[in-house]
């Protein structure tokens, strides 16, 4: 099965513009992640449409198959530069997450500790 036909779909302007949108929506919109695919595809399409002057379920496809690529091209990038490794912040909180629930896991040790020593001294009693 021969998928050249698709790369004829692409169209440059569309892929850009649908790449800046998904950026956007990824970094300053509280949004949820599982819709920014859609969104592009959808803003694909209408874009399409307008690159090439006309509505046609050609220009349709072309722009929703352009907007789904640019999301795969973000995922290409971000792999290809090692961005996925983990965010900053996300570190920093794993970090004070684990030193915070280290600490109550010693402070339950010692909790139990205390607790056994004072068992011991009223059975000795």
């Amino acid at each position: 099965m021969n998928l050249d036909f698709i790369t004829e779909l692409y169209i440059p302007i569309v892929l850009v513009a649908c790449l800046v949108v998904g950026f956007i929506l990824k970094k300053w919109c509280p949004t949820d992640n599982k819709w920014i695919p859609t969104v592009l595809v959808l803003l694909g399409a209408v874009l399409g449409c307008v690159a090439s002057t006309e509505v046609s379920l050609e220009s349709i496809v072309a722009g929703a198959v352009t907007g789904l690529a640019s999301t795969g091209l973000h995922q290409v990038f971000k792999q290809l530069l090692g961005l996925g490794a983990g965010e900053p912040e996300a570190k920093i909180y794993d970090k004070v997450a684990a030193e915070t629930n280290l600490q109550a896991d010693m402070d339950a040790a010692e909790k139990e500790d205390a607790e056994a020593v004072e068992a011991r001294a009223e059975k000795t009693s």
